[in-house]
C-alpha cells in the first residue's frame, strides 16, 4: 500500500515538474523529501500552498545549519489515498508554477 502511494507520489512529482525536482527518501519511510532547485519556500509560499490546501513541511525548520535548505520540502503520503496525492501535486504545481 505505502510503495505504492509512494510511487504515485513520485510519479506525479516528476510528471508536474520535469527537471525542476530532485527526490530524496524515496526508497523507505512514509515521506520524503522534494528539492526544487533555484525555489525558495517562503512564509508567502508556504501560505499559498496550505491555502491551495496542500500540506508541506520545510526542511529549513528542522536543519541546524540555517539557509542552507530553503528550497526543500518534506512531504507525507501515509495517509492519503493515491487520487489525492496526484490531486495535491497538482494544485502544488499551480502555486508554485
Amino acid at each position: 500500500l505505502y510503495k505504492r502511494r509512494r510511487r504515485a507520489l513520485c510519479d506525479a512529482l516528476q510528471a508536474h515538474f520535469p527537471g525542476q525536482v530532485d527526490i530524496w527518501g524515496a526508497s523507505t519511510g512514509l515521506h520524503i523529501v522534494a528539492s526544487f532547485p533555484g525555489k525558495a519556500f517562503t512564509e508567502a509560499s508556504l501560505s499559498a500552498l496550505l491555502q491551495a490546501g496542500v500540506r508541506v513541511y520545510p526542511v529549513e525548520e528542522h536543519a541546524i545549519q540555517k539557509g542552507r535548505h530553503l528550497d526543500k520540502v518534506i512531504i507525507g503520503y501515509g495517509n492519503l489515498p493515491e487520487e489525492d496525492i496526484a490531486e495535491g501535486i497538482r494544485r502544488m504545481k499551480r502555486v508554485l508554477g
